[in-house]
């Protein structure tokens, strides 16, 4: 059962970036002719727009006791200390507190972020951090699924 979805979808204002950026590139090419225009400009906001797609189509869920984000997937008894990061705490643990070994999923335009300690030293990283829309309802979720599967929270 999912209790917990998420897409990482890119914000509006990168699409309508990418518009504006096709607009400026066939205004550039417009002494060429109508067709290279059009065409240069197409071709552009095409390869902008599956690469602002594959940047947002990173998902984050909880399901059945399993968090999957992205390439990381770590179960609900490997979960430690569930901490929700507000913007500055967030920015210090992907910057100057950030762990060489740790687990980052980051997207830049969101600003909160929920960090979760490994309580298994044999998975070779202290913590996960997951950036995040909805920082409140994704710690909620780990906690539940922590708790559903037998797994105190961690001291």
């Amino acid at each position: 059962m999912v209790t917990y979805d998420e897409r990482l979808s890119v914000p509006l204002r990168w699409w309508l970036a990418a518009l504006a950026a096709a607009a400026g590139f066939a205004a550039a090419l417009l002494p060429l002719g109508e067709v290279p225009a059009a065409s240069g400009a197409a071709l552009l906001l095409a390869m902008v727009a599956w690469a602002l797609r594959g940047y947002g189509v990173v998902r984050i869920r909880v399901c059945d006791g399993v968090l999957v984000a992205g390439p990381i997937v770590l179960r609900a008894e490997h979960f430690g200390w569930i901490e929700i990061l507000d913007e500055a705490e967030a920015l210090a643990w992907r910057t100057r507190r950030a762990g060489p070994r740790a687990r980052l999923l980051m997207r830049g335009y969101l600003p909160q972020a929920v960090r979760i300690e490994i309580a298994e030293p044999a998975l070779l990283s202290p913590y996960v951090y997951l950036s995040t829309r909805r920082p409140e309802a994704l710690a909620a979720a780990l906690a539940a699924a922590r708790t559903h599967y037998g797994v105190r929270a961690a001291a």
